[in-house]
């Protein structure tokens, strides 16, 4: 079943990095560690060599579960910024590729956290589709933000996507988190349990 964690977050997670000029040694932070595309981010990352793959949430539960699950650069927002919590980590640095779906406030502090000359991909508002950047964090350290749209992009960079990610999977080296599995017939109770619940990890419907 966690299979069905695979495609659409984990080929997201693959393309954006690759997109963003990602190599063995760069630090990578994907906001949301419990959510789908935060998660795939941060095990791609880990997996491909980032010198740190740092994640975040803002449940102390959910900060304390990624921690039993290896997650050891999981930033807890109910007691430290989020760039706070990245130049703690990196010592001042900061985050030389950003990858977030999470939009809203989460995307104005994720600007904040970008190392000199890095980049911020994107591609979700799950928060919310509006935000409020300050133009000085992008010009004084020469930063960028880009939009991603996976359904737009060219069927050879998928593939060669899906092959890196195939590798990765049979290797052990990542593993999809599978939350809950629902019976199709309790198709409605699983999208409330989704919303509400706010689960770590992917949510299947099981046919």
């Amino acid at each position: 079943m966690s299979a069905a964690g695979i495609p659409v977050a984990y080929l997201t997670a693959q393309v954006a990095l690759t997109l963003a000029g990602f190599h063995p040694g760069k630090t990578v932070l994907a906001p949301a560690i419990g959510g789908s595309v935060g998660n795939a981010v941060t095990q791609l990352a880990r997996a491909l060599g980032a010198k740190h793959a740092i994640s975040s949430t803002t449940n102390h539960a959910k900060a304390e579960q990624a921690k039993a699950l290896g997650f050891n650069e999981v930033i807890d927002t109910s007691v430290e910024k989020l760039t706070d919590g990245v130049r703690r980590i990196t010592d001042g640095y900061g985050a030389d590729i950003i990858i977030d779906g999470i939009g809203g406030e989460v995307l104005s502090e994720a600007v904040k956290a970008l190392a000199p000359g890095g980049s911020l991909i994107t591609l979700g508002y799950s928060a919310s589709r509006k935000t409020t950047i300050d133009v000085t964090s992008l010009i004084v350290s020469q930063t960028s933000i880009r939009g991603f749209n996976m359904f737009s992009q060219p069927q050879t960079i998928i593939a060669n996507a899906w092959k890196s990610t195939a590798s990765l999977l049979k290797s052990g080296a990542i593993k999809p988190i599978v939350a809950k599995i629902f019976p199709l017939v309790e198709a409605a109770e699983a999208l409330r349990y989704l919303v509400e619940g706010r689960p770590f990890g992917r949510v299947v419907l099981k046919v």
